[in-house]
């Protein structure tokens, strides 16, 4: 059973099976059902923090580019990779 991937439209927002906590600009994100932590910093823990309520994938990366000085394309780039990541690993859910 595969997952749809996850683009610019999709709603995104923290899983109900993780807990997250602030660690000195990093994050650190525990998936309560593997019992696995996982950890995310710079741009990736800003996004992290952004999708506590659920946004649409293009608001993230509109709030991202105002805050940083990065190149439009790379950043869509990464950011999809990163979120279809943590929905692999169970950690966000797309609405």
């Amino acid at each position: 059973m595969g997952r749809e991937l996850i683009t610019l439209e999709s709603f995104v927002v923290h899983s109900k099976e993780q807990a997250s906590g602030d660690l000195g600009g990093e994050t650190a994100i525990l998936n309560t059902r593997a019992g696995m932590y996982y950890g995310l910093d710079g741009v990736g823990a800003r996004a992290w923090d952004l999708i506590k309520k659920p946004k649409t994938v293009r608001e993230i990366k509109d709030a991202l580019l105002n805050e940083y000085e990065v190149e439009p394309a790379r950043l869509e780039q990464d950011l999809l990779a990163l979120l279809n990541d943590l929905a692999g690993k169970g950690l966000i859910e797309t609405e």
